[in-house]
């Protein structure tokens, strides 16, 4: 008999699990692979050599108002708000793995958790906010800790609003 033609009996597994596919939230399935993706190869990148925050090639995993900002930060003669290597969240990246935990849309952006170690004795998880530029993922922000008070975007653009602000009052 086939269970197509004869309804409320026979009805398959097939056409159960037809039906749940068919349910699925398949773009957002398929977008969440391709963050993780781009978080991934962006980690890659930051853990495997020695990037410099300057180049087009490091930049081009940030929007431009982030890469901006720490451009900007990263050209004063003193130390400014960025310490450290802002992808491998460290000084130096021998020893350090990342593995992206947990990736959730927030909006129209999308948060990912990544948890960082070093030889296993050093954990530390950020949160990155990601935001589509154009037809790639760029990151927009960096939590520290997953903390949304300690936005790395607000940090930077506050710390250059004070600088330039200073440079006017001298002149």
């Amino acid at each position: 008999m086939n269970p197509v033609s004869c309804p409320g009996k026979g009805v398959t597994m097939r056409w159960i699990l037809a039906l749940v596919f068919l349910t699925l939230p398949l773009p957002a399935f398929a977008e969440t692979q391709d963050v993780r993706k781009f978080m991934q190869g962006a980690l890659a990148f930051a853990l495997h050599g020695e990037p410099d925050p300057r180049s087009p090639a490091y930049l081009r995993y940030f929007t431009r108002q982030l890469g901006n900002a720490m451009l900007l930060d990263g050209s004063r003669p003193e130390i400014g708000v960025v310490e450290a290597e802002v992808l491998c969240q460290c000084q130096d990246n021998e020893g350090v793995t990342a593995k992206v935990v947990r990736v959730a849309a927030i909006g129209a952006d999308v948060a990912v958790r990544v948890h960082y170690a070093s030889d296993g004795d050093w954990r530390h998880d950020a949160a990155f906010i990601l935001r589509r530029e154009g037809q790639h993922w760029r990151i927009a922000d960096i939590w520290d800790d997953g903390k949304a008070a300690s936005s790395l975007l607000k940090a930077l653009e506050a710390s250059n609003r004070e600088r330039f602000a200073r440079g006017r009052k001298k002149h």
